[in-house]
């Protein structure tokens, strides 16, 4: 691969122009206003699959070189250097040695190519082909058209014919070695690489042939066998099918989006030439770093479409660990909520695992029934969640150790999840497998968790705010549970969220007060745990960590565009009128509300943990182990004596009030 085309390759031009052009998605095209000339109405778009931008304002348009250059008025050699640094690429001149080295590289798959066709013709037309015909017609179902698509081929049982055809027209067997279409042996002799076989030629993503995957047809072994690595073909940064699902990725195809992967050549062609043409194969291997990113340039949604065996389940373990790794080369490497890896400048791919029905290849279940490989794939499973129920399954969670060891292992996942609603989503999760407190789960995993997600947040007014409805008292039964609070008490919970961070947006110095107050009670002092709503909890960290003057302060920050501040929690708290001037009466508001709050957030940890102490002792009684039943009342009671405090706390602080009114 020249160092052209590697740029190319590490780096997405969506991405790269994104980041100083606002771009928004129209059709399968991004637009935004013209960054060369000034304009109302956008006229400037990036195609994301031709890699291409154009300008009707200005009349610009090139790939990612032309993009630099335009934009930082540099010469393609500036250019080329500046993108290969940003995509980690050493990069130097081209000397005449290099220069023969893609010499050699063109050379190399020509040979493949002159391969291909000559194992096709074979296929078609030899008597000794017959077999195999057979094989690929009547047991995979394929087509004469799908044949004729994917050039599937026959090799002879001949030490020497492909070597001969190819030598008669110019290639030398020094070429045909370096190809991987012959061996040579210790001994100096050269002969055939690929004899008596099924032949299936593989491409790189540009349609060029690079290599070639087989299959035995008279049960010799190997079974399966392909090329071996050279100048022009590498199993890790290669995806069969790539160049011919290209557009179905991006675009779509039959009721899909996305990618899937699947573990065969095989399956790739029949799934494909059932109408499902977004399917490629990673060449037996797990995902790499370099197949992640080819894939993610083209659609984010990356479905494993694996066997539901011990050896499917590591594959995908191979895979998560591999795409973390990569990701955590950059400055933050996440998954997200819905079960996505992610990073925040570079990859962003939703990764997600679709087990295949017992003794049923992808291939024979389209062929069958191509509505259930549909849904399938539809209802693919976050991978998040497939990882942790099959990283629990390895451990006996009625053992308290193996509890330990068993959230110890999902940790790194869990951790690298940055919305923390969807985080809290699976620490649930694990309490309720594990049959622990959130709390518990959230120290042992280490990391700050919010509490479950209530309803959509809710506008409100300040009184309503100011005057909330009693909570509930501890429920006594699963069914008195929810993991979401009950309508009402959300609604609160939230307003007295937006409550607060509106008096700290006026005044930040007030979480000092409020603070101070709950430590006296002998409670833990306010942190973003205490918020549900993601831009609340957002806005309370930025006002604890910034000393920022006022709300004024900050609509100012906003409209200057400031990087450290982001503004969907402003827009919430526009309605929360702070009627009190006198800062008596606003500190006075704002410990009351924080202690309103931190009760709020005991009541529902105790209906939480009323839950799993029903489970516990249905538990108990089953196998007699009352260990956790015990764990967990210590913990409901620890629970229960911070609410008394909470509680006592905010009726001393009301008598105060009406004392100096």
């Amino acid at each position: 691969m020249s160092a052209i085309d590697e740029i190319k390759a590490k780096i997405d031009l969506v991405e790269l122009v994104g980041a100083s052009v606002k771009l928004t998605k129209a059709g399968r095209l991004y637009k935004g206003l013209s960054p060369f000339k000034q304009e109302r109405t956008p006229s400037f778009f990036v195609d994301p699959e031709r890699q291409y931008f154009k300008c009707y304002a200005s009349g610009e348009s090139g790939d990612i070189f032309g993009w630099v250059m335009k934009r930082e008025g540099l010469n393609f050699r500036e250019a080329m250097r500046e993108l290969a640094q940003k995509a980690g690429i050493q990069l130097e001149e081209r000397t005449p040695q290099q220069q023969h080295h893609d010499e050699q590289a063109d050379r190399l798959r020509k040979a493949a190519d002159e391969a291909a066709h000559y194992f096709h013709r074979l296929f078609l037309t030899a008597p000794q082909a017959a077999e195999c015909r057979a094989y690929v017609k009547e047991k995979r179902g394929l087509t004469d058209e799908t044949i004729a698509t994917w050039m599937i081929g026959f090799s002879l049982n001949d030490y020497q014919a492909l070597s001969n055809y190819l030598t008669q027209r110019g290639y030398t067997p020094q070429e045909l070695v370096a190809a991987g279409l012959m061996i040579e042996n210790d001994e100096g002799r050269r002969y055939d690489r690929f004899r008596g076989r099924l032949m299936i030629p593989i491409r790189d993503e540009r349609g060029r042939a690079v290599g070639f995957g087989s299959r035995s047809l008279d049960g010799s072994e190997p079974k399966y066998m392909n090329s071996p690595a050279t100048l022009i073909f590498e199993k890790s940064r290669t995806l069969f099918g790539l160049d011919r699902a290209r557009a179905a990725i991006r675009n779509g195809v039959n009721g899909l989006t996305g990618s899937v992967l699947v573990e065969g050549y095989m399956d790739v062609i029949g799934v494909a030439q059932a109408g499902f043409a977004n399917v490629v194969s990673s060449m037996g291997t797990s995902l790499t770093e370099d197949q992640f990113r080819a894939l993610k340039k083209l659609h984010p949604r990356i479905v494993l479409a694996l066997d539901p065996d011990a050896a499917g389940n590591r594959a995908i373990l191979r895979g998560v660990d591999v795409a973390r790794e990569a990701l955590e080369r950059d400055d933050v490497a996440t998954f997200d909520a819905r079960g996505v890896l992610r990073h925040e400048s570079k990859l962003n791919a939703d990764i997600r695992v679709a087990v295949m029905p017992d003794g049923k290849d992808p291939d024979e279940l389209v062929l069958d029934a191509p509505d259930e490989w549909r849904r399938i794939i539809q209802n693919a499973r976050p991978v998040v969640e497939h990882v942790i129920d099959t990283l629990l399954a390895n451990y006996n969670l009625d053992d308290p150790r193996g509890k330990s060891e068993a959230v110890q292992a999902v940790a790194p996942i869990v951790k690298d999840l940055t919305d923390p609603v969807q985080r809290d989503f699976y620490i649930q999760k694990l309490s309720r497998a594990l049959k622990l407190t959130e709390r518990a789960v959230t120290q042992a995993l280490g990391v700050v968790a919010a509490q479950p997600a209530a309803t959509s947040p809710q506008r409100s007014s300040p009184k309503s705010a100011e005057s909330p409805q009693k909570p509930s008292t501890l429920a006594t039964s699963a069914g008195e549970l929810g993991l979401n609070a009950r309508a009402g008490e959300s609604r609160v919970k939230t307003n007295l969220e937006l409550h607060l961070l509106a008096l700290l947006a006026n005044k930040p110095e007030l979480l000092i007060d409020a603070n101070v107050t709950l430590t006296r009670a002998k409670l833990s002092v306010l942190g973003p745990e205490d918020f549900v709503n993601p831009a609340v909890r957002l806005g309370f960290t930025q006002l604890s960590r910034e000393a920022m003057g006022g709300l004024p302060q900050v609509i100012n920050t906003l409209s200057g565009d400031h990087e450290a501040v982001d503004d969907d929690w402003l827009s919430l708290i526009a309605d929360q009128k702070i009627t009190h001037e006198d800062d008596l009466q606003l500190r006075e508001e704002a410990v009351r509300t924080a202690l309103r709050l931190r009760e709020s957030n005991l009541e529902r940890e105790l209906t939480s943990m009323r839950f799993l102490i029903d489970q516990a002792t249905d538990s108990a009684k089953e196998n007699g182990n009352s260990a956790d039943l015990q764990v967990l009342n210590r913990q409901a009671q620890e629970l229960a004596s911070n609410r008394f405090r909470a509680q006592k706390a905010l009726r001393l602080r009301n008598a105060l009030v009406l004392d100096q009114s």
